[in-house]
Formats: structure tokens, sequence, C-alpha cells
């Protein structure tokens, strides 16, 4: 048994309507404003969703991991599923069962997280409040912030350098 992430609900913005949905581990691409940086997808129907709730689930990470990689067509081989599941083990490393939890280029974060800083996949974000909690009573807080792409790319890290005594050819 682990935890992972379960639809919660489908306030705000949800496409995915399966009855019990989990969430399908990020896809993120180099768009997130799109929404693969700050909503969830179901890994049933792979439609969206903005809030999860931490559930106690009967698989292991790397069975999860290879339904999900097979599901999108990547590459299920044995090393792509234990990297995949490391990377879910940490990423619910601190979360609790019944946590509710949004999605945030590269982060799952409890929605009452506030004063936050963070180096995403893609951007640098520092919020007082996460949108997604905001757009509880704001409904385009969302699209504002995190749907911009005006807001993710003066954000953005700057692509790094290869320097030129690590290159060993």
């Amino acid at each position: 048994m682990v935890k992972y992430i379960a639809k919660a609900n489908n306030d705000v913005l949800s496409h995915c309507h399966c009855g019990e949905a989990i969430a399908a581990g990020p896809a993120q691409l180099d768009c997130p404003w799109c929404g693969c940086g700050w909503l969830f997808s179901c890994m049933k129907c792979r439609k969206a969703f903005t809030f999860g709730r931490v559930i106690d689930i009967d698989r292991t990470y790397a069975d999860i991991a290879r339904e999900d990689l097979v599901a999108r067509g990547a590459d299920a081989s044995d090393e792509d599923v234990a990297d995949a599941a490391e990377w879910l083990a940490e990423a619910y490393a601190d979360l609790t069962v019944g946590d509710s939890v949004v999605y945030l280029d590269g982060a799952y974060l409890r929605l009452d997280t506030t004063d936050f800083a963070y180096d995403g996949w893609f951007a640098q974000h520092d919020f007082d409040r996460l949108p997604h909690a905001i757009a509880r009573e704001q409904p385009n807080a969302l699209h504002d912030t995190l749907g911009n792409e005006h807001y993710w790319r003066e954000r953005e890290f700057e692509p790094e350098e290869a320097d030129p005594e690590d290159d060993e050819s």
C-alpha cells in the first residue's frame, strides 16, 4: 500500500468525469501554461482536473509507473519504471493521507501552502498563496497566472550554457 493522488472533485476546472480517477504522473511539456504545468491528468481518460486528495492505494509505485508509461506510449523499460517509481516515492514523501493537493511545475503541494517559493522544472515561482487556492474564490485566478504564457516566460529558467571544460571530446 502506498500514498497516491485521486481526483478530489470537479471544482474550478475539471474535464475528467471518471468516477474514481487517480492522477497520472506529470507529463509536463515545454508549454506548461497549457495546463500540463499546473493540472493533474487522469490516468484513465487523460483529461485534466485541478484538485487532488492523497489516498492509500493497494499498489506499488512501480506498478503505477509502468501502467502510466504504457498508457502514454512511452518506454516502460525496467530502468524507466524504477526511475519513475523513485520519483513518485520522493514526491509523496511529505504528503499525508487526506491532504488536499495540487500540482505545480514538478511538485505536489498541499492546497493550503502559503509563502511559497520554488524552482520548478520550467520556472521559478513565488506566491503568498497558491493560485489554485485563490481560484476557489476567484475562478479566473488560474488562467490569469498559471494559464498565462507570459507568467511562465518571465520566470523561465535560462538554458544553461555548456562548460567547455566539461566537454570530454
